[in-house]
């Protein structure tokens, strides 16, 4: 107790004297130690309450600034329920045609370039085959011996028939003259027939278009080789005033499609849809895939047809069935922390998340299934970061400052004494000091 009191600091002294009673006379040193209790808790509390003014003042900074944020209410409208379709654009199956060669050999002559109108029977290609000409005049020259041993045995029917009706031929010669006569007619029969085939094969090496159209592919040049069969075509063909999207879909999708169903076309690589339709469903599906095929016909007088190309890929949105329903800007919408789709409604000035169930989506909207009523007003741009509750504010309105009429028609320029245009004068009248104080 001595070594406490004895340590004690003058001023400390004092102040336990006033509380004492005393402030002259030395403290009592049995109410040392109560005092400072007493001192060291009002400075603990004083303590504690700075701090929580000090946590007060923090959260109120803490609390986000309203957001600027454009409103709009849900629209209803018409929902259209659709089958979406990937596929490559075609002509129509009966307006195309891919030509190959009947005979083995060389190709000789191209007469016709990728892009080419034709008309049908125009020539395209020439193949070449050295047994062809060969086969045809032997096959002329079978024709020329058939019918002079046609002759020779008509001469000797004749000659039997005279000496029979004379009396002095047999009548089992003219029986044979007669048999010879029949042959070698068959046999000219025979040889105009291999004649007739070898002309036939030497102008089947000509290939000429099967209808008329444009020329999409050639696939053979001068100098390759063809074996005959199609497995070597040479050119394709088609008329393109029609054209057609060739797709592949799934046999739940096909049971929802028909035909002349009204369709949308998206060509990759034009900015435009085009309007088409159901033309045909496959009436089976592939067993090893279980995908159908369907035909959406394009609009051959839609703007922007002359662009599409025989090839390109495409998606078409087949319309099923239209119902009434709520639609939102596709700006709207945002994903929660447990990746659920929410926006954000404007209640007053107030933000309120709420969770939403997504229906089909378009090229700018977006169907909402539940969560939204038609009217109810949403934020539609800005809508990260929103907290449940923050306070909203118009789009544009944070960024204006109070000013006095007609401040806007001020100039902002200077005088040419150094002034500012609003009357301020600039220190020792130089552009871009800094103001002097009041």
């Amino acid at each position: 107790m001595e070594t406490d009191a004895q340590s004690l600091d003058p001023s400390v002294e004092h102040a336990i004297g006033h509380a004492a009673g005393t402030s002259r006379e030395r403290p009592d040193r049995r109410l040392v130690r109560p005092c400072l209790a007493l001192i060291f808790l009002s400075l603990s509390l004083s303590v504690a309450v700075a701090c929580k003014r000090e946590a007060v003042d923090a959260g109120g900074d803490d609390k986000p600034a309203p957001a600027a944020v454009t409103c709009e209410p849900a629209k209803a409208t018409m929902i259209e329920d659709t089958v979406e379709v990937t596929g490559v654009i075609a002509p129509p199956p009966k307006q195309g045609a891919i030509v190959s060669s009947p005979i083995a050999g060389r190709v000789g002559q191209v007469a016709v370039e990728e892009g080419d109108h034709v008309a049908a029977g125009a020539l395209l290609a020439v193949i070449e085959d050295p047994a062809l000409p060969a086969g045809s005049l032997e096959a002329k020259a079978g024709v020329a011996v058939a019918q002079a041993a046609k002759a020779s045995a008509e001469l000797e029917l004749g000659r039997q028939q005279r000496l029979v009706d004379a009396g002095i031929g047999a009548r089992k010669d003219l029986d044979d003259a007669r048999a010879k006569a029949a042959s070698a007619a068959a046999e000219l029969d025979a040889a105009n027939a291999r004649a007739g085939l070898a002309t036939s094969q030497l102008a089947r090496r000509e290939l000429r278009a099967p209808r008329g159209g444009v020329v999409l592919h050639l696939w053979k040049r001068v100098g390759e080789s063809v074996d005959g069969t199609t497995a070597t075509p040479v050119a394709e063909i088609a008329d393109l005033s029609i054209l057609e999207l060739h797709a592949q879909v799934a046999t739940s999708a096909m049971a929802r499609l028909a035909d002349k169903l009204p369709a949308t076309v998206r060509v990759i690589g034009l900015p435009a849809t085009l309007p088409a339709s159901v033309v045909r469903v496959a009436p089976a599906v592939d067993p090893a895939t279980l995908l159908g095929g369907v035909r959406l016909a394009l609009d051959p007088k839609a703007e922007g047809i002359a662009g599409v190309k025989v090839g390109s890929a495409a998606t078409a949105r087949i319309v099923i069935a239209t119902r009434p329903g709520v639609v939102v800007p596709e700006t709207a919408l945002r994903r929660s922390t447990v990746g659920a789709d929410e926006v954000v409604v404007c209640d007053g000035n107030l933000a309120r998340i709420t969770a939403v169930t997504i229906g089909q989506r378009g090229e700018h909207d977006v169907e909402i299934a539940g969560g939204l009523k038609p009217g109810d007003r949403i934020v539609v741009d800005h809508v990260l970061g929103i907290e449940d509750g923050q306070a909203l504010t118009a789009a544009g309105k944070a960024d204006k400052v109070d000013r006095k009429p007609g401040d806007e028609d001020k100039p902002r320029g200077k005088t040419a004494d150094g002034k500012d245009a609003d009357g301020d004068q600039k220190p020792d009248g130089k552009p871009g000091a800094p103001r002097s104080g009041p």
